[in-house]
């Protein structure tokens, strides 16, 4: 998981600053007049020009997990706060969910379905439940979330890896529930982030651990590792986050 630094500051898709704000205010009226469940509308948030500039601004890759979301496989528009219901821990659905940001651009995200219908579903703890807003008169910038923001956390600094393998960096909580809620740690997840992890490995050890190889295969070695570390700092490489943490262990300095 790496932070989604192209959505800073980016133009407000024109239907949720237009269609979508309208259909956010008569759900505020609605709260008004006794409602916890709404009719959303994913004609709207999932808007095409919605989703496919999600896509681009995410590079294709899944906000969560990083894995590039091909054309011949299903992503959703996910709601970083849910909208319908929110769960803090195993109880039953919460409801009302937060309803006002349903078509809040800072809210959306581009999201592989295994990350959003199997793991996260409704789940958003706090650290701090009383400061929940419960409702569109309370403020959200007091809520101390447990799920890492994609834009508004790095999540470097709470997530590291251990070969391919996630866990929380510094005991970060936030990396904890998000890992384990968003299924970062899953096998088949695992699986895929080890065959890169792997490649690089055996590149890197074959130069750290033979000092007396051959000058010309020890430079061509280093140069793929150079063209590794680059890609790493691409936002658009698959893993980045991974391939990031490893060269922080691992410098390139023979």
């Amino acid at each position: 998981m790496i932070q989604i630094r192209n959505k800073i500051g980016s133009a407000v898709p024109d239907i949720l600053s237009g269609k979508g704000r309208s259909v956010a205010d008569a759900h505020k009226v609605e709260y008004e007049n006794g409602a916890i469940d709404f009719k959303f509308d994913p004609k709207i948030y999932g808007n095409k020009n919605v989703k496919e500039k999600l896509i681009e601004l995410q590079n294709g890759k899944c906000c969560f997990c990083e894995s590039v979301i091909h054309a011949n496989s299903y992503g959703d528009v996910e709601h970083y706060r849910p909208k319908a219901a929110w769960v803090q821990g195993n109880e039953a659905l919460n409801k009302p969910g937060y309803y006002w940001l349903a078509y809040d651009w800072d809210n959306l995200f581009y999201c592989c379905q295994i990350c959003n219908e199997q793991f996260k579903k409704n789940y958003f703890p706090l650290a701090t439940e009383s400061n929940r807003a419960k409702n569109h008169h309370e403020d959200i910038s007091k809520e101390d979330p447990l799920f890492i923001h994609p834009v508004n956390d790095n999540p470097e600094d709470h997530i590291e890896f251990i070969g391919d393998v996630p866990r929380p960096r510094n005991s970060s909580a936030k990396g904890k529930v998000t890992i384990e809620r968003t299924g970062l740690n899953r096998d088949k997840l695992n699986d895929k982030r080890k065959r890169t992890f792997t490649a690089l490995n055996h590149i890197y050890q074959l130069v750290k651990n033979h000092p007396d190889n051959p000058p010309e295969l020890k430079q061509n070695a280093i140069n793929v590792l150079l063209e590794y570390h680059f890609n790493a700092h691409q936002d658009e490489t698959e893993y980045a986050s991974m391939l990031r943490c490893f060269f922080r262990k691992n410098p390139i300095d023979f």
